[in-house]
């Protein structure tokens, strides 16, 4: 390819709201540009990456069995409906209605429309396990996407989904694709760490997301530095401080307070007591229209996801005001009891404070409670495991380390679903005892725009990108300098004929623009022809992440190349 006729130029100026290195320099080096929010167009250049990395993505699939599939991107409505997937995802959804009146959710995932599919051919204990795949675009209207690549709402998603005879097989397929995953990331050049964690919309217990450690990473994750414990924030477990269990209660006591004090930083400093001996009362509303208040100890945050997961719905969201009026209540001033028709739930944290103070406030009055215990001043339904763990806290599992928090990127998610599709579709098998039993299922998927975006912020410097020579759009740079274009064409016609990828920079601009935009592009192996070189019968041999350069006669070129 000869740059001077390439489709998409590089450029020095980004847009201001472009912040992190992937989305900067994939915009810099013209292999990418924004369509509309959160949709991207790949130039040339983009493509030949975005390839690349899918190809790789493909051959490990084809590796552990699976067979590729085509499905239609508009499912009908109703295969979301059985499982309620339609609310668990909400907003995030799209939907179109036909001139038929027939009503479309616009793909964001395919695991109904997949049993559906399976479900048709009626099979046997013999045809299990079933393991297939699509690579196709995916649609998820993000409220803010964001970081290029790394956030769309339009992106193109390897999802793999197999079906098996049993939860045996179904586990043994699932660790194929976890291992098939360690193994794509390893051809791309990451360094990935699978962490536990949470299903979310998509279903099921059992899941891994296989995590890239990043500065620029969206997803925090919790990793002991004692055993090799490793999760999500929406899954990590920690051992909650004891801050004073074993004092003696104390009894339950009004005191004045403020109308005017009802956040817990307030609270700390009017009644001279730590954060975490204050009670924290929230109030949700749950995917199921019901209420509940979640009591926390104040130095704590209540993790929305984890309190979904506990409370075996599909999400939870803080009650509106409508809600408290309807509750009479208001911000601040949720009661840890006597509210009618709403469900009380405790954080595993309570059981660390004696003698809290708050739970009861009363704003007309002002007055509020001190000394408050659970149990003898109020009561939940249960304690449960709610709180966002913190940087330093103790590992639940081994006892003795202290979780670390690190930022990532979330490469490929895998998903153990059990019959969580299955049963509620009726989609079946025939045991060899005649028998209809109902089939287990696994999910597992890779954005591919996102592994693309995953390879640049881990492999650039302050120049611009360097490509891992595998996913390479090229694997050499070739540029001239001065008056060399005959010998230079020799030597691309020379690679070209040896099925070596080239880029040939023929354009008739200064030297230092040449250089500066092959940093930019991140091409792994540079060559320079010059009026300089030639006298010598040579060319400049530069690796991208080198500084050193090298000689190389014309004659070696390619089996240095190689």
């Amino acid at each position: 390819m000869k740059q001077s006729i390439l489709f998409g130029k590089t450029t020095r100026s980004i847009p201001v709201d472009i912040k992190n290195p992937s989305n900067k320099y994939l915009y810099q080096g013209g292999f990418i540009r924004q369509i509309a929010a959160g949709r991207y167009a790949y130039l040339p250049l983009g493509f030949r990456v975005w390839n690349k990395v899918l190809n790789i993505i493909q051959d490990e699939m084809e590796k552990i069995g699976s067979q590729r599939v085509i499905t239609p991107t508009l499912q009908p409505i109703e295969f979301w409906k059985t499982t309620n997937r339609d609310k668990a995802f909400g907003d995030l959804m799209m939907i179109v209605d036909d001139h038929h009146g027939s009503t479309f959710a616009i793909g964001g995932t395919a695991e109904a429309q997949m049993v559906e599919l399976v479900k048709k051919f009626k099979p046997s204990y013999k045809d299990l396990p079933i393991i297939i795949h699509q690579i196709s675009n995916k649609f998820r209207d993000e409220k803010r996407p964001r970081g290029g690549l790394l956030r769309l709402r339009e992106f193109t998603m390897k999802d793999a989904y197999s079906f098996c005879k049993s939860e045996k097989e179904q586990l043994e397929v699932y660790y194929k694709f976890y291992k098939a995953y360690e193994n794509i990331c390893k051809r791309l050049g990451l360094k990935v760490m699978a962490v536990e964690a949470d299903s979310g919309a998509l279903g099921g217990k059992l899941c891994h997301e296989f995590m890239v450690l990043t500065d620029f990473g969206e997803d925090k994750i919790f990793v002991c530095d004692k055993c090799n414990y490793a999760a999500n924030n929406e899954r990590a477990e920690f051992i909650r401080e004891d801050i004073n269990s074993k004092d003696k209660l104390l009894p339950l006591k009004d005191t004045y307070q403020p109308a005017d004090v009802d956040t817990i930083e307030q609270m700390s400093k009017f009644f001279k007591v730590p954060k975490n001996r204050i009670l924290k009362d929230v109030l949700y509303k749950g995917s199921d229209n019901k209420y509940y208040v979640l009591i926390i100890r104040g130095d704590l945050d209540v993790n929305e996801i984890k309190l979904a997961r506990e409370l075996n719905i599909d999400f939870v969201e803080p009650a509106s005001e409508e809600d408290l009026k309807k509750l009479r209540t208001v911000h601040g001033s949720v009661p840890v009891k006597g509210l009618k028709g709403v469900h009380f739930f405790g954080d595993l944290s309570l059981k660390t404070v004696k003698n809290f103070t708050g739970g009861y406030k009363r704003e007309k009055e002002e007055l509020e409670w001190q000394n408050t215990n659970l149990d003898r001043d109020f009561k939940v339904e249960k304690l449960i495991d709610v709180a966002e763990a913190k940087n330093g806290d103790l590992c639940e599992r081994c006892k003795k380390g202290k979780l670390q928090e690190k930022k990532a990127i979330e490469f490929g998610h895998v998903f153990n679903q059990e019959q969580f599709y299955t049963k509620p579709h009726q989609a079946c098998f025939t045991d060899k005892d005649g028998k209809e039993k109902i089939i287990w299922m696994g999910a597992y998927g890779i954005g591919v725009d996102r592994a693309m975006a995953t390879i640049v912020e881990i492999y650039h410097d302050d120049k611009g990108i360097i490509w891992p020579k595998q996913v390479a759009p090229f694997a050499v740079h070739l540029i001239s300098i001065g008056k060399v274009e005959a010998q230079t064409e020799k030597i691309y016609d020379n690679l070209m004929k040896n099925n070596v990828e080239v880029l040939y920079d023929d354009r008739n601009v200064a030297p230092g623009v040449k250089f500066v935009d092959a940093d930019i592009v991140g091409i792994p192996l540079r060559v320079v022809v010059s009026e300089k070189t030639i006298k010598k019968q040579s060319v400049e041999f530069k690796k991208r992440d080198r500084k050193e350069m090298k000689l190389v006669k014309i004659k070696d070129i390619l089996k240095n190349v190689q």
